[in-house]
């Protein structure tokens, strides 16, 4: 099997993730949580792999233990963050 067929394909958890990382306020708030600052789209992505710790935010779909992570620590956080900041 080729390497193109073994990827996993994103599902919405990916999508989500995707988007967010491209949102200036995820940034903001990745920025708030931990030390050191998130200064764009490559740094939000790589911040949400190594929170769910996963490779590929496509395994967000096809990982339990890495969905449970990434909705702790980032989707209903980060949920929260929005409403309060009025981004909803």
């Amino acid at each position: 099997m080729s390497a193109r067929a073994e990827r996993r394909k994103g599902g919405e958890l990916a999508k989500l993730a995707g988007m967010w990382s491209n949102e200036q306020a995820f940034w903001d708030w990745v920025g708030l949580i931990q030390e050191n600052p998130c200064n764009g789209p490559t740094m939000a992505a790589s911040f949400i792999r190594a929170v769910c710790g996963v490779a590929s935010r496509a395994d967000l779909d096809h990982d339990a233990a890495a969905r449970a992570r990434f909705d702790q620590h980032i989707r209903k956080p980060y949920a929260k963050y929005r409403a309060s900041a009025g981004c909803v």
